[in-house]
């Protein structure tokens, strides 16, 4: 399978938004930190369109992210990469919408369980209560939600940039 010069510069440009969108709060504060959220919507869309061109873009962002801050690369890595990666691959896979939703939200809570349990970094700005069950739902229904909110948001960025530059 032969890339053409056009995807490969898609892709670069798409990992580099990536990387630009989740170092903004070292280059301008921590008040901006709520924008590397949308540094999830590149990789979705390099996975929508090709879930091999996806993984490779999510492993390259993360890497140049890790290079310039080893804390931003770690939770783009665990979060905001995952959740674009996982997004835009069950989307290139299933059509449902809850569906993409749920699987996302399942592979999202493993690896925010693995920051919040492993590294013991509180992934939602608390310490969480209860036994361990209690602990890991809250992750699941927090990460389902998250996913069924972010994918109406990624699907509108998707379809309107298709619709004024297609991707193919």
């Amino acid at each position: 399978m032969l890339i053409s010069i056009r995807n490969i510069a898609q892709g670069g440009l798409l990992i580099c938004l990536s990387v630009a969108l989740q170092l903004i709060p070292t280059s301008f504060g921590e008040v901006f930190i709520i924008a590397t959220i949308l540094s999830a919507i590149p990789i979705y869309i390099l996975s929508r369109l090709n879930p091999k061109v996806g993984f490779v873009g999510y492993i390259i962002a993360g890497i140049l992210i890790f290079f310039f801050n080893a804390h931003e690369g770690l939770f783009f890595f665990f979060t905001n990469g995952v959740a674009g990666f996982s997004l835009g691959v069950f989307n290139y896979i299933l059509k449902s919408k809850l569906l993409i939703s749920i699987f996302s939200g399942i592979i999202l809570t493993l690896s925010l369980s693995v920051v919040n349990f492993i590294v013991g970094i509180p992934v939602l700005g608390i310490n969480l209560t209860g036994n361990l069950l209690t602990q890991v739902s809250i992750l699941m229904f927090f990460s389902i939600i998250y996913c069924f909110i972010y994918l109406f948001l990624a699907n509108y960025v998707y379809n309107y940039l298709k619709r004024r530059y297609p991707f193919n």
